[in-house]
């Protein structure tokens, strides 16, 4: 793969930049970012929050971050490179082979609910000690995402978020359910800026909540956010 073809993957209806690195992890392992944006567009995902997340998902260590193009200052490249004690560099033409999250092998409610709360083990929470695991359904087979926390509070993403943009950059965009666990809570449910990026993403989806005692919640996405922002209107026409 190269650069863009990742570019094709990433989610810009508003802007249509089309933002995309890479990250080197530790291991040598290789894993795709993307710029995902949201019609309310505080909730964006950056190209280097979707790469270096989806690399300490992993349990993986960023060690370079490598960009097709020179980064920009409101990118925040120099927080990212100090976080995690990792280097930029920029090679256009590199190519390279992505790791794939995906899971396979889960063939009832039952399964996905026990990997589910095993993922939270791979929760990122130095801040906190609140880990959220989630597993997106997609025609290839289940997405996982997990909570990254970082030292600047509100730059983290949620499990649901991560799994998104885990996705996007593996080229999956067919999405079904979610299941979210958060085995420490005492009651499961989105946060409102997730609720938002469902909203978009997966607007007739189903949510499956478990709430730790044996119990399932499951609610339709629209549901969770009643009296929703439809956004159409900001989507920039091709003619």
């Amino acid at each position: 793969m190269n650069f863009s073809e990742l570019a094709a993957r990433s989610y810009v209806p508003y802007s249509g930049l089309k933002q995309v690195c890479i990250v080197r992890g530790r291991s040598g392992t290789i894993y795709g970012g993307v710029r995902i944006e949201n019609l309310s567009y505080p909730l964006s995902i950056s190209r280097f929050q979707s790469a270096l997340f989806n690399c300490l998902a992993a349990g993986d260590s960023p060690e370079a971050i490598i960009l097709p193009d020179n980064p920009s200052h409101n990118e925040l490249h120099e927080y990212w490179t100090k976080e995690y004690g990792c280097e930029i560099e920029t090679d256009p033409g590199t190519e390279f082979t992505l790791y794939n999250p995906l899971i396979s092998g889960l063939n009832n409610e039952a399964d996905i609910l026990k990997k589910l709360r095993e993922l939270c083990d791979s929760a990122v929470t130095p801040n906190s000690d609140f880990q959220v695991s989630a597993l997106l359904e997609t025609s290839e087979g289940l997405i996982p995402g997990v909570n990254v926390e970082c030292s600047s509070w509100e730059l983290g993403l949620c499990a649901e978020r991560v799994a998104i943009s885990r996705a996007f950059s593996s080229g999956c965009t067919d999405f079904g359910d979610m299941y979210v666990s958060a085995p420490k809570s005492e009651y499961v449910s989105p946060c409102g800026g997730c609720r938002q990026v469902l909203f978009e993403h997966l607007p007739n989806s189903r949510i499956i909540l478990d709430q730790n005692d044996n119990r399932r919640m499951s609610v339709k996405t629209t549901q969770l956010l009643p009296y929703h922002f439809g956004g159409e209107v900001l989507r920039k026409s091709n003619s």
